[in-house]
């Protein structure tokens, strides 16, 4: 996880958190294949940059270690994800830290409900995972800085309805995608030229 590069070269061919957050539609498979074989033209902006920024005042403000190892589910190699924190000693926790920049919005939206679930999928033996958020606002100067009590966390637990839902819907999704990557290398392999 030290290495930005390997990080991403090893989710290549691998479904991640974050890929996961768009699979909200099975129908839509071939959309996020396309997503997995385009090029990565994305490479963060000053929201991204928040969030790093940020990530390790919320994991500090849960009491949970950061992580930044791309870690492989014991169902599939192929599934994975980073959860911003991991504590396995006492009740296996993981963390999930967002930054809000000027928006007060504590709760997790439905991509983020997906990412937590897929966590908890590819962790079993998580119990939960403490979703950390920080309200950011701009200052006179035109920098964010923590809005008053804007820190907040949600204990989300494996067996929550949302994360139940999710999970049905993410596997399937991913199991696809997966089968339509393998069938698109073959056919890459096959092409003469």
């Amino acid at each position: 996880g030290e290495s930005r590069e390997a990080w991403l070269g090893s989710r290549l061919s691998r479904i991640g958190a974050s890929d996961v957050k768009a699979y909200a539609k099975p129908e839509s498979v071939p959309k996020y294949v396309a997503a997995k074989i385009r090029p990565r033209t994305f490479f963060g902006n000053e929201t991204t940059e928040s969030g790093h920024r940020w990530e390790p005042m919320i994991l500090a403000y849960l009491g949970i270690p950061g992580n930044k190892a791309f870690v492989h589910s014991p169902h599939n190699v192929r599934f994975g994800c980073t959860p911003g924190g991991v504590q396995d000693e006492g009740t296996f926790t993981l963390a999930e830290a967002k930054a809000r920049d000027g928006v007060i919005k504590p709760n997790p939206d439905a991509g983020e409900w997906r990412q937590l679930a897929w966590q908890l999928m590819c962790f079993p033996e998580a119990e939960l995972v403490k979703f950390g958020t920080v309200t950011l606002l701009r200052n006179e100067d035109g920098d964010f800085e923590v809005r008053e009590n804007g820190y907040s966390v949600l204990d989300v637990y494996r067996d929550h309805p949302k994360i139940t839902a999710a999970t049905a819907l993410i596997v399937p999704i991913a199991e696809q995608v997966l089968a339509a990557l393998d069938a698109a290398q073959t056919a890459m392999k096959e092409v003469p030229f």
